[in-house]
């Protein structure tokens, strides 16, 4: 579920494109790369997948909103 959420589809509906959540893969796997590179616990590791989850659900709110606002 996390790379459609990072680079498919919405949490909100809407469709996505495989190039996309590709793309949320990579996204996804450099930050356990990086955090495991740098020694940083698992746990840590999840949370910090967690963070980059909300931001992109967030930034998602906010184009969703913004394009809204403008039609």
């Amino acid at each position: 579920m996390q790379t459609a959420v990072i680079g498919g589809a919405s949490l909100f509906g809407g469709c996505g494109k495989p190039t996309l959540a590709l793309i949320g893969g990579f996204v996804i796997a450099t930050v356990y790369n990086g955090l495991d590179l740098m020694g940083v616990s698992a746990a840590v590791q999840d949370m910090a997948t967690g963070v980059v989850l909300v931001l992109a659900v967030t930034i998602d709110c906010v184009v969703r909103r913004r394009s809204k606002t403008t039609v």
